[in-house]
């Protein structure tokens, strides 16, 4: 085991990583702002010291091709991939959910008449109120198949909070937010970064993060109970990741294809993202 794994021993105890979602989140946080590729090898060299193998990352990629997810292309000898058409617009709403703060929004009620998918739900935000009835924060699409109801709060407003606690199932993501932290703080205590190792850094960072944000409820800050850790826990994924990527950006210029209206694209996402972040960090 060399050097730069051995210091990823603590971290990916923390955070175990499975390669379809891991690669996922690699072209979802680097490859994405400005639709770029990235050729396999340096794929595979970023996941080698993350427990994730060169048959793993192979096998992976070829998969999301095969869902649809990722295309590949040839020049010469190397492989390339990116996303797909189809899959841009699903990443460009996570990284809307990753990158940004919650909030403060309309409420909206989510009529089914065939019932609702739980999963379904949690991807929304929503908290299911009975088979048929679902309530949350009114952002996104209608979702096909619902009938939608948008309210204000009114009256005894204080009782709002108290009904979000009895909704949602706030203390378990508690304790997500919790563990968040914990790795979070261990992230940065990695000694003498390098850009590699910031950027691989960085990534685990992300993924932890966004496996939380993505089911989170993102419910508005003065809403949730005193001392909710969930503020904290952006703040803490805000600053780290801006901290990496200051480390890290060289690699990523180096590790990306793209043709200079792809990288004017990148910068200005980049921009707005860094933007972002230095608001909850």
């Amino acid at each position: 085991m060399n050097t730069q794994s051995h210091s990823f021993d603590t971290i990916l105890s923390l955070c175990p990583l499975r390669s379809g979602a891991f690669i996922v989140t690699v072209f979802g946080d680097v490859v994405l702002p400005g639709d770029g590729q990235m050729w396999i090898g340096h794929l595979i060299e970023l996941c080698a010291d993350l427990r994730i193998s060169e048959t793993l990352v192979r096998t992976s990629v070829s998969r999301l091709v095969t869902s649809g997810q990722l295309v590949g292309t040839r020049k010469g000898r190397r492989s390339f991939y990116a996303l797909s058409p189809g899959a841009r617009a699903e990443f460009d709403h996570a990284a809307q959910v990753i990158y940004t703060a919650p909030q403060e929004r309309p409420w909206r009620f989510l009529f089914f008449p065939a019932g609702h998918s739980p999963d379904a739900l949690q991807k929304l935000g929503m908290a299911a109120l009975s088979p048929q009835l679902a309530f949350g924060p009114a952002r996104g699409a209608v979702p096909e198949g619902a009938l939608a109801f948008t309210a204000h709060a009114d009256g005894a407003r204080a009782d709002l909070a108290a009904m979000l606690a009895h909704a949602y199932p706030l203390e378990e993501l508690a304790q997500e937010y919790r563990a968040f932290c914990t790795l979070e703080q261990a992230i940065a205590g990695l000694p003498k970064l390098t850009p590699k190792t910031a950027l691989q850094a960085r990534l685990v960072l992300t993924h932890a993060w966004r496996r939380i944000a993505l089911n989170a409820p993102r419910l508005p800050a003065n809403l949730l109970p005193e001392g909710y850790p969930e503020p904290t826990a952006r703040a803490a994924f805000g600053r780290s990741y801006l901290a990496l990527t200051a480390v890290a950006e060289p690699l990523e210029a180096d590790i990306l294809s793209m043709d200079s209206i792809a990288l004017d694209q990148r910068q200005r996402a980049f921009a707005e993202r860094r933007a972002a972040l230095s608001t909850s960090a």
